[in-house]
């Protein structure tokens, strides 16, 4: 007799507590991941906090919580409660008391520049005699940004510094056909075109205009992110994104106003990555931001059929505006765009980066324009 009540006290209890926890198992129990950090930089390595939460008396035996990173956030200390496939994956398993607050961090290595999220995560509790498996999912908008890593090697900062030397000069000389200072004899050196002709006339010598100068106004970056290779050369793409941050810094650095258009699109809307030319720090953050998002997951739609309104045919394509055009795809089409820059005047440099082994056929017109930038272990 003894041994019926002990087994229907045994089975009464299990039953109790499976509807017990069916019922209030999740009730005042709250889980959270969160990074750190809202940024960083390619290399540098970041704490996702991890929170468990238990708010009210009943306890938890066995909580399984899990999530998934990108694998380019590469984690620091690997054990048997995560693999790494596409994803990581990561399966954590807690024993939470009453009342009792679990924090556990997991320290990560950004491999890759990129825009990362943790879009939500998985809930499995175990009841009080781990009889019973019960699940839950639950939303997170846990986020992350990784900026690209300006690029440096010493013939980059070479081509930087010739670079910057020619825009420095143009920052105070560069004549405004529109502004004049004042009439002075004619010189051998003047053009026709300088030549005042009705002061001439009054005066019965030449006369020439003296014109006003202005400051260099903006940079202007364009990153062409087309590819035309058979296969992908996804190194040579980074670079060309790792490039555009380090000559952003360089010119904002210096009071110089920068925009930024590329052909690369936005992982969250699709658009493509473009912003007008501003300066000061929070547009060194639009800057990275905008291009932390860049997809190259796919092809990159091509440049010179969209971007030929605003090479070309912008009021403030030429005159106060230089331009840096940064790409490392030589079709025909693309160069052919920049030998119509130069034909109508347009100042400009080409930063073609290119492996250690790769043949670039230039037009002969562009090889006063163009810097090519070896890539690679050899370089």
């Amino acid at each position: 007799m003894i041994i019926v009540w002990v087994l229907l006290g045994a089975f009464l209890l299990g039953y109790l507590q499976e509807k017990l926890y069916a019922r209030y198992w999740d009730k005042d129990l709250s889980v959270s991941l969160h990074f750190q950090e809202e940024s960083v930089t390619q290399g540098d390595s970041c704490v996702l906090c991890e929170q468990v939460e238990n708010a009210k008396f009943l306890p938890i035996p066995a909580l399984k919580v899990k999530f998934q990173l990108s694998r380019y956030l590469q984690v620091e200390q690997t054990d048997g409660a995560s693999s790494v496939t596409d994803q990581y994956y990561r399966n954590d398993v807690l024993s939470i008391r009453p009342y009792m607050r679990h924090v556990r961090k997991l320290t990560f290595y950004c491999k890759k520049r990129g825009f990362y999220q943790i879009n939500g995560l998985d809930l499995v509790a175990g009841n009080l005699l781990l009889s019973k498996e019960l699940p839950k999912s639950l939303s997170s908008d846990t986020q992350l940004y990784v900026y690209p890593k300006a690029y440096r090697s010493e013939e980059f900062e070479q081509a930087i510094q010739k670079l910057n030397g020619e825009i420095l000069s143009r920052r105070h000389v560069l004549e405004d056909p529109f502004e004049y200072r004042g009439i002075r004899e004619y010189s051998p050196f003047d053009t026709m075109r300088d030549i005042n002709w009705k002061a001439s006339a009054k005066t019965g010598d030449l006369k020439v205009n003296m014109k006003n100068y202005t400051a260099l106004k903006a940079i202007r970056l364009f990153v062409n992110l087309e590819d035309g290779a058979i296969l992908r050369q996804m190194e040579l793409l980074e670079t060309s994104i790792s490039m555009a941050v380090g000559l952003a810094e360089l010119f904002l650095k210096q009071g110089i106003r920068t925009a930024l258009y590329t052909n690369g699109p936005d992982i969250l809307t699709g658009e493509l990555i473009c912003l007008e030319a501003a300066s000061g720090i929070g547009h060194m953050e639009s800057i990275n931001r905008g291009l932390a998002r860049i997809d190259l997951t796919e092809s990159a739609p091509a440049f010179v059929p969209g971007f030929r309104e605003a090479v070309l045919e912008k009021k403030d394509s030429f005159g106060d505006v230089f331009t840096v055009f940064i790409s490392p795809d030589t079709q025909e089409d693309f160069q052919g765009l920049l030998g119509e820059c130069r034909n109508k005047g347009m100042d400009f440099v080409w930063i073609c980066p290119v492996t250690p082994h790769m043949e670039v056929k230039v037009l002969p017109d562009l090889e006063g324009n163009v810097m090519k930038i070896r890539v690679g272990e050899e370089a």
